[in-house]
């Protein structure tokens, strides 16, 4: 047995080292930019440093042996001259410990993705019984994609499906808009009527007089209280605004990964009754989850947009490194303070709010080891079909090295829902990291 998902538990065998070696050998016609170091194909073994040349002879079958063991990487490359994969690879395949497949040219093909991450996601994938489930991981600072995971009966791939309401997800535009715009607070007090998740043509107007029940903007954003949001966008923000912030934090563009990302689209409307639930999360908004982990990593990249990318490094058949993915930014969608006031606040949900019950479980005794900010979502939407569920995170506040992104449509059990496999998933991703 080769290196394979758990190959950071398995001995490198022989077989593995000549494939190795074997790939050094191919014709590799891709032209990339340069980059300045080799690719070593020798490995340690329990008896020691062993050479790989003795192991692939010039034998033209075993050479087609060892091809057929590589993934292929559907690689190809833009007008600009930058690597594209034209999907997601099927990190079916590794070489030196590491998720890797051939391009068509034969160059060799490096992937970010973390083996025990991915292994981990999918084991969570598997284990649920909804017919609809997407998880994505990333690091914030640099937009390297470390996991992603997902299974659907309706949609190719959902990890980038583009018709799934973004609902209370996009609060966070709101808050943003909220604290940038009209001078908001965490702690500014906002009154409303009618129930936390009440927002119909009876309550949605402001009215003084019977505006009786109050919730900071914090708490609102943590407890996912939707008249709040409603009032802000009518008394302090507007349709254009609205639309702007949206746009700022990667809706109606594209995020420039390194594979085809389809834009998340935004359509924010100018009657008010309209204005008030597009603001609270009810509006005509989808978003991909590669652009939901992309979307919380902004928040935890002191307001910059990540790159998301999938490739890390590709190598020509001289072992050469002729690529190296690089971290690039999209974009700024909100100022450093502003981002900072957002991931604070996002931390009311695991503390008080809508994810409380897996956060401040009596097995944490005080709490989750790390502060953690998230954010939560629930609509029902029509492809696919069901009840839509989201669960971002970033962990650990005080700097961030994961960002994680679970939708999970109609979850059939407790151990099926977002905020129970993102809890899961931050363990497993920052004893890993």
């Amino acid at each position: 047995m080769t290196y394979c998902r758990r190959m950071n538990r398995l001995k490198p065998s022989r077989a593995c080292w000549a494939l190795t070696a074997l790939l050094a050998l191919l014709p590799g016609t891709n032209s990339y930019a340069a980059g300045p170091e080799s690719l070593s194909f020798r490995a340690t073994t329990q008896q020691g440093r062993v050479s790989t040349s003795g192991l692939i002879q010039n034998s033209s079958a075993l050479r087609a042996s060892m091809q057929s063991k590589l993934s292929a990487a559907p690689l190809i490359m833009t007008p600009a001259g930058q690597p594209e994969l034209l999907s997601f690879p099927e990190f079916s395949s590794s070489v030196a410990g590491r998720f890797s497949g051939r391009a068509p040219g034969g160059d060799l093909v490096f992937y970010t993705v973390q083996p025990e991450l991915q292994e981990y996601a999918e084991t969570l994938v598997r284990s649920t019984r909804s017919h609809h489930v997407a998880i994505a991981l990333m690091d914030p600072q640099t937009g390297r994609i470390l996991a992603v995971a997902g299974k659907s009966k309706s949609v190719p791939n959902p990890l980038l499906h583009d018709a799934v309401p973004a609902a209370s997800l996009f609060k966070v535009v709101t808050a943003a808009a909220a604290l940038e715009r009209a001078s908001y607070s965490p702690l500014s007090k906002v009154y409303y009527r009618g129930g936390p998740y009440t927002l119909e043509r009876w309550n949605y107007l402001p009215d003084p007089k019977r505006d009786r029940i109050s919730m900071t903007l914090a708490e609102a954003l943590g407890k996912s209280c939707n008249p709040v949001f409603g009032r802000i966008a009518l008394k302090h923000l507007s349709a254009p605004v609205l639309q702007q912030y949206a746009r700022s934090f990667g809706f109606n563009q594209p995020l420039r990964a390194d594979f085809q990302l389809p834009a998340s689209s935004a359509t924010i409307p100018s009657s008010a009754y309209e204005l008030s639930r597009t603001a609270a999360g009810f509006g005509k908004v989808y978003m991909t989850p590669i652009h939901a982990v992309t979307f919380m990593s902004t928040v935890a990249n002191e307001g910059l947009i990540p790159r998301p990318h999938l490739i890390d490094e590709i190598y020509d058949s001289k072992g050469r490194q002729i690529y190296k993915g690089r971290t690039a930014v999209v974009g700024r969608a909100v100022n450093p303070r502003t981002a900072s006031t957002l991931l604070d606040m996002m931390r009311y949900t695991t503390t008080v709010g809508t994810s409380r019950s897996e956060f401040m479980r009596s097995k944490y005794r005080s709490g989750f080891p790390v502060p953690v900010a998230a954010k939560t979502g629930t609509l029902r939407g029509t492809n696919p079909k069901g009840l839509n569920q989201w669960f971002i995170a970033a962990a650990p506040i005080s700097n961030p090295k994961i960002a994680v992104a679970i939708l999970v449509v109609d979850p059939a059990n407790s151990s099926s829902k977002p905020s129970r496999m993102g809890r899961q998933l931050i363990e497993r991703a920052l004893k890993t990291l």
